[in-house]
């Protein structure tokens, strides 16, 4: 049997129960077998999670808190955007934990301890293919390390999507959530088995601005300098050659806006955000830097950035292997919102353009995860992650 997908979209009062129950009109009746809702830190997150649990009665949904909630309609602030899936041919698993900043170990481990059984399940009835979707804390600083340790956890070659939570652009706290249990500092995943694989595509559009640098000093997603010069330094001597003057206190939208590339050789490979100064002068990133990284500032323009959505998109479609899609997951960074203001939605049309009439939801993020079959790359940032969920 085909699987079947809805979206739904609203940023009333009651959010939450008017996405449901809009996804689940597209569905016709089909019972839903995982979902998920991304909420704006203005609506109460377990509530809605709560809410689409007990409108759909699937104990399998997960979600986090936003910079900005999407589907295929469009974005908004302040509201609730879902995509409810009907999956009859399938086998899941979903997980949610805690302290993942301080124990990113046992963190990966507990998302994964349902793994090993829905993996044997999986196998005796049929079903190869299989992705991991990740919500995890975006502020937390371990989102890679989190997301190697669930490739080990689970198995070789498992693809990994999702994106880190986000709280519009405050910094300050993001939340994670499951039926029954919702809290900051912590990631919830749904493991999903079936016989067809899911496509994923990546793209940033970003070019680098800067020379190259070399990472000097570095400690965890704290990167404290930049040839061998206080990190944030440089970023004020680069800000003030473009007219910026910035400070510890004003820095975090220009930092955002012009994050790290890392090139592996000559090939820029990911984009990593700085999210704010730390004491010392350093800055802390949305995950690792190593020390001794080549680097440069990247910067993009909605041209190269809408055209980077629309590969992204195609990269999806083409990964489906020929399978028609049910649905589109869209993790986008908050990122790409600041740079291209009120052209942003021609980065949804972009992705809509490649799926046309397919429900889609996302979310803008703090992170961006994207681990599939020829990327040894997973997190990312300033960037789109187009998922295509087959039919």
């Amino acid at each position: 049997m085909a699987w079947k997908a809805g979206s739904g979209l609203s940023s009333t009062s009651g959010a939450a129960l008017e996405a449901v129950r809009e996804a689940q009109a597209t569905l016709g009746g089909a019972p839903v077998t995982f979902g998920v809702v991304f909420a704006s830190p203005q609506q109460d997150l377990a509530a809605a999670v709560s809410t689409a649990a007990a409108e759909t009665g699937c104990g399998s949904i997960i979600g986090c808190t936003t910079a900005g909630e999407l589907t295929e309609r469009g974005l908004v602030h302040g509201g609730v955007a879902t995509m409810l899936v009907s999956a009859p041919e399938s086998v899941h698993a979903a997980g949610f934990t805690r302290r993942v900043k301080e124990s990113d170990g046992a963190a990966a481990r507990q998302l994964c301890s349902a793994f090993p059984e829905t993996a044997a399940r999986a196998s005796a009835a049929g079903y190869p293919h299989s992705t991991t979707l990740l919500l995890i804390d975006g502020l937390a600083g371990t989102g890679e390390r989190v997301l190697k340790q669930i490739m080990q956890g689970t198995r070789p070659f498992q693809q990994v999507v999702g994106g880190g939570a986000a709280d519009a652009g405050a910094f300050r706290e993001t939340l994670v959530a499951a039926p029954g249990s919702c809290g900051t500092n912590a990631a919830a995943v749904l493991h999903v088995f079936g016989g067809r694989r899911w496509g994923v595509g990546v793209d940033h559009g970003l070019r680098p601005q800067s020379p190259k640098m070399v990472v000097t000093r570095a400690d965890g997603n704290v990167v404290l300098e930049l040839d061998r010069q206080p990190a944030f330094e440089v970023y004020r001597a680069y800000a003030k050659g473009r007219g910026v003057t910035l400070t510890p206190e004003n820095a975090g939208l220009f930092l955002i806006n012009n994050e790290l590339g890392v090139f592996l050789l000559d090939q820029l490979r990911c984009a990593r955000a700085p999210l704010r100064v730390t004491p010392e002068g350093g800055l802390a990133c949305a995950s690792d830097i190593p020390q001794g990284s080549t680097v440069s500032i990247l910067d993009g323009d909605v041209e190269s950035m809408v055209a980077a959505a629309g590969r992204a998109a195609a990269e999806a479609r083409e990964n489906l292997g020929g399978a028609d899609p049910a649905a589109v997951l869209l993790f986008d960074c908050i990122a790409r919102h600041t740079i291209m203001g009120s052209s942003f939605h021609q980065e949804i049309e972009a992705v809509r353009k490649v799926f046309p009439g397919i429900p889609m939801a996302g979310f803008l993020t703090y992170g961006e995860i994207a681990r599939y079959r020829g990327r040894l790359d997973g997190w990312h940032n300033t960037t789109a992650v187009v998922t295509a969920i087959p039919g």
